[in-house]
């Protein structure tokens, strides 16, 4: 069972683009830095970073989409 702090912290990685960056140069420091526990940690260092890079270029992209679809008054 993950925790509200890890979910919290994936949820980041994957709309934050200068946070990612962080956490792909050091993931155990910015996993420590954010108080997340050990198991936490080691599930992270373990992450597919090639799989978090593409999910949060799609999570971008259904975002713009989303934002240009209620700007030209769909939805």
């Amino acid at each position: 069972m993950s925790s509200p702090a890890f979910e919290g912290f994936l949820a980041r990685l994957y709309v934050d683009s200068a946070f990612r960056a962080r956490f792909l140069a050091d993931p155990e420091g910015e996993a420590r830095r954010a108080g997340l526990s050990c198991g936490d940690q080691a599930a992270l260092r373990a992450i597919d970073r090639k799989g978090l890079e593409l999910a949060a270029h799609s999570y971008e992209m259904k975002r713009r989409q989303t934002a240009n679809g209620k700007r030209n008054g769909r939805r």
